[in-house]
């Protein structure tokens, strides 16, 4: 019999939130018996959402559009040296090693997600003990999860959707069915192409999605719910240019879904609580941002600190500064000896809003530049100032895309986005304060703002194509 590896969780209808969220994987099981009823086809289901957490915040990959953008730089050892860190010795210096690659486990468990989910997807219209609508919401959690796994692995390993005119340039494989070993080896679409595939399961998921959510514990904001997959759709969007759609989308979310900001108030010690959309859940053993970035003492400091290229980005009263946790640290200077320098911190992750992949306030970020490619810079800069003023700022005057981009880059750093943005709009690297790569300023285009196919995929599927430059 076909055997799949499916993360497996035990789920009883009296079950705590967390005892449900804290169990780990347990067993490889037949795909027929885990997937014959609704208690094993939701099983499933919560193992997509666990294995896209592991693998969504993974060091390699949750610090890459901050640490590639320049918005972080390594902090000191305790001798006071100063080093690149093991798990991005490659990105970081924009030189990734197809045979030894730092995101190897982003692509492989990418592809484990979306082949668990293609068999959700295949095998919930046959069960017989689920209502239509419990289907229905099956299937659109299933199809938003295949589609934002897509999404994930293209911005890694596909060029920006303008990079040729007509989108015509390598995108990725995406599989929209379970593949077999030894007999399945698909090739990768265009970039167009993965575009097409993207929106028609994002139109599949809102067509079918409910209300309330498949799994009947835990937070909403856990899993997919409808302002979670407008917020994946507005992403899409944005990333294709498709000015109007991303507006559409993110109106739609910021009016309609009674979500609100943060509030001034709130914004040190809940900073993104009030406005998460989508927060993946916790679970005893999972890997926590906070280790990775948060200080817990000065013996024991995380490896990433933000860059004063950003730091210095923020004014004296701007109310954001007070998430940043400031030490002098002993740091080896040649020809000055081991000074105390100072070190900024983040406190974001010593909250509740771990496992954060969208928030309110990148919906304002979203409308404002579409909003500004439509020809509406009123729209755009007043969504820019409702995030200024709630950092206690005054209201700025004019916009432009820099400006945009600027004021994006002080809201989500430590939130791996800035890299992508640069890429999106076509601009330069710029990494100065703390940089030690051998390549801090790259220019675009480049070769080297894509990843490589991992050698363990080209030398199984000889229909895999390498990207230009590996």
């Amino acid at each position: 019999m076909k055997k799949i590896i499916i993360v497996s969780f035990a789920l009883l209808s009296a079950v705590s939130c967390s005892d449900f969220l804290e169990h780990e994987p347990v067993e490889s099981i037949s795909i027929n018996t885990q997937l014959s009823t609704k208690k094993g086809m939701l099983e499933a289901l919560n193992g997509a959402y666990y294995q896209l957490r592991s693998t969504y915040f993974s060091e390699s990959n949750y610090t890459y559009g901050d640490l590639l953008g320049g918005n972080l730089k390594f902090s000191p050892k305790s001798n006071g040296t100063i080093s690149v860190a093991t798990n991005v010795q490659n990105v970081y210096q924009f030189d990734e090693d197809a045979s030894n690659s730092d995101l190897e486990y982003l692509y492989s468990s990418c592809y484990q997600t979306i082949n668990n989910i293609n068999l959700i997807i295949q095998y919930a219209d046959d069960l017989p003990d689920a209502s239509p609508t419990e289907i229905n919401e099956i299937k659109a959690e299933a199809l938003a999860l295949r589609a934002f796994t897509h999404f994930q692995l293209y911005k890694y390993y596909s060029q920006n959707y303008t990079y040729t005119p007509d989108a015509s340039h390598l995108g990725i494989v995406y599989n929209t069915a379970p593949l077999k070993v030894g007999v399945d080896y698909p090739s990768r679409k265009t970039v167009a192409e993965t575009f097409t595939l993207l929106e028609n399961d994002i139109t599949e998921a809102l067509k079918f999605i409910q209300p309330d959510k498949a799994i009947p514990v835990g937070e909403s904001k856990n899993f997919i719910t409808p302002a979670a997959v407008k917020a994946i759709a507005a992403e899409i969007a944005l990333w294709k240019n498709d000015w109007q759609k991303a507006y559409d989308y993110s109106s739609d979310i910021i009016i309609n879904s009674g979500m609100i900001l943060t509030p001034q108030g709130e914004m040190v010690e809940k900073w993104a609580e009030k406005e998460s959309i989508w927060a993946l859940g916790e679970t005893v053993n999972a890997s926590s941002l906070n280790s990775l970035y948060n200080l817990i003492d000065t013996k024991t400091t995380p490896l990433y600190v933000v860059s004063e290229d950003v730091y210095n980005l923020y004014s004296s009263n701007d109310i954001r500064k007070k998430l940043f946790d400031v030490q002098n640290i002993k740091t080896t200077v040649a020809g000055s000896g081991q000074p105390l320098l100072p070190y900024y911190f983040t406190t974001k992750y010593k909250t509740s809003s771990n496992n954060l992949i969208y928030r309110l306030s990148l919906l304002y970020f979203i409308r404002a530049e579409a909003a500004l490619h439509l020809g509406n810079s009123s729209q755009a800069l007043a969504d820019v100032n409702v995030i200024r003023n709630r950092a206690g700022l005054d209201s700025l005057t004019s916009i432009s895309i820099d400006i945009l981009l600027e004021e994006k880059r002080k809201e989500f750093v430590f939130e791996n986005q800035y890299f992508f943005d640069l890429m999106r709009n076509h601009k330069n690297i710029i990494r100065n304060n703390g940089c030690i790569s051998n390549n801090c300023n790259p220019t675009y285009p480049s070769n080297k703002f894509v990843v490589p196919i991992p050698y363990k995929s080209l030398n199984i599927n000889s229909n895999m194509q390498q990207n230009p430059g590996y």
